[in-house]
């Protein structure tokens, strides 16, 4: 069950869950509310009113204030516990919404808080649209080492369709531009699957990104989430679903188009043709690597044996008090539904689940939770849906060559019957 908690309960957990850990791991998370349009299938937005997510420097003004709040409270007892950041992300929303001041200011709140020397590398998230030279002179001057952009698509009916803001031109004129302002580790981001595009149009899509040379590419399969306007529109078949095959076929063109160009697929959906340019932050959260912050209204955080929300719909309770998070869940073995986004992002790795990565992060033995009923169903549907696991002393993880089939199948399935996992 979760419920509110604020640092006066918080503090104490984190502290009992180190014991007597020396130098504990740390990412942060910085979350930013806006965008410049609410896509149709983003979930991160079903909850924002286009308003507040539209809203200009006047109306992020109290935010910024309560985020630098929230940062400046928390950095130095996490320091002081013997935390010091190794991975930070600014995500969204749209972190590059904010000007060149306001993201100054919370950098300078992150700076004063915590010990930032010893981060390897610092993503912030962008669409084309609010990409231009000043905005990409500031983020190299504060020293954000990689930027991704979310493309998701090149045909101009499909961003129309998908209520994307920018342009074919734009997402074209993204890549040089990156690289013209010194910044050479970026990420483009792609849908596959979207409803009703024809798989010509996705691979023209992916032939002409291959074409620009990213050092990074992530293909997501099409996620009908509930309350998000695409799914609405499936739901009163206003546009026709990808079936679980065409699906499938989608992210396998992917595959083979990624794989003739050099590229390998390090977790499910990440490309790179080196491994010099993975997205440190997704191999820290997907192998467990260790505690997470998040700061701001939509942040999520596992630290202290807690998974831990400022959630969208609490934006007003959180400009009022930053210092509190309004959902917070201990896990256990009591809910363990709690704990599905966590292992089934590890699962989408080559390495899986590491037993003792796992138990550092939840508090819990992974043999318990996965006795327990919802997780021997889970697991059946996982490998009813194609997966096969593979299990060592250390570890449980699936076949490689089986996740792409196991995870969509899977996600097709649960889109329409549950069992979908809880977000963390």
């Amino acid at each position: 069950m979760s419920h509110a908690i604020g640092p006066s309960r918080l503090i104490p957990a984190i502290r009992e869950a180190l014991g007597d850990e020396k130098d504990p791991r740390l990412a942060l998370y910085v979350h930013v509310p806006f965008c410049s349009s609410k896509c149709h299938f983003c979930d991160w937005v079903t909850d924002i009113p286009v308003a507040r997510l539209r809203g200009d420097s006047r109306e992020r003004s109290p935010y910024v204030t309560a985020l630098c709040d929230q940062i400046r409270f928390y950095g130095p007892q996490l320091t002081r516990l013997g935390y010091r950041p190794e991975v930070m992300y600014w995500g969204g929303g749209t972190p590059t919404r904010l000007t060149g001041d306001e993201m100054t200011a919370v950098h300078q709140a992150l700076d004063d808080a915590f010990d930032l020397t010893g981060l390897r590398q610092w993503s912030v998230e962008s669409t084309p649209n609010d990409l231009d030279p000043a905005t990409l002179d500031t983020l190299r001057g504060l020293g954000v080492t990689r930027v991704s952009v979310g493309v998701q698509s090149l045909n101009p009916y499909q961003l129309r369709k998908a209520g994307r803001a920018h342009s074919r031109e734009q997402a074209l004129a993204a890549v040089p531009l990156l690289r013209r302002a010194g910044i050479d580790e970026f990420n483009v981001d792609l849908i596959a699957g979207f409803p009703g595009e024809a798989v010509e149009s996705f691979e023209e899509t992916l032939r002409t990104v291959l074409a620009l040379d990213p050092p990074h590419v992530s293909v997501y399969p099409y996620r009908a989430t509930p309350k998000t306007v695409m799914a609405m529109q499936l739901d009163r078949e206003f546009v026709e679903a990808r079936n679980r095959d065409g699906m499938i076929d989608a992210y396998e063109r992917a595959m083979a188009a990624l794989g003739a160009a050099g590229y390998h697929e390090y977790c499910h959906g990440y490309w790179v043709r080196d491994a010099r340019h993975e997205d440190q932050d997704g191999n820290y959260k997907y192998d467990l690597a260790g505690d997470k912050i998040g700061f701001g209204s939509g942040a999520e955080s596992i630290i202290g044996h807690h998974l831990l929300w400022n959630e969208n719909s609490a934006y007003a309770r959180y400009l009022l008090a930053p210092r509190e998070f309004s959902a917070a869940h201990r896990f256990t073995t009591a809910e363990p539904d709690r704990l599905t986004a966590p292992v089934g992002g590890a699962l989408m790795t080559r390495e899986g689940v590491v037993f003792a990565r796992f138990r550092r992060l939840t508090g819990l033995d992974f043999a318990d939770v996965r006795a327990t009923p919802y997780f021997r169903q889970w697991f059946d549907l996982l490998e009813r849906c194609g997966g096969r696991f593979v299990e060592t002393p250390y570890s449980l993880r699936l076949e490689p060559s089986t996740i792409h089939r196991a995870y969509i199948t899977h996600l097709a399935y649960t889109m329409a019957h549950g069992l979908a996992p809880e977000r963390a």
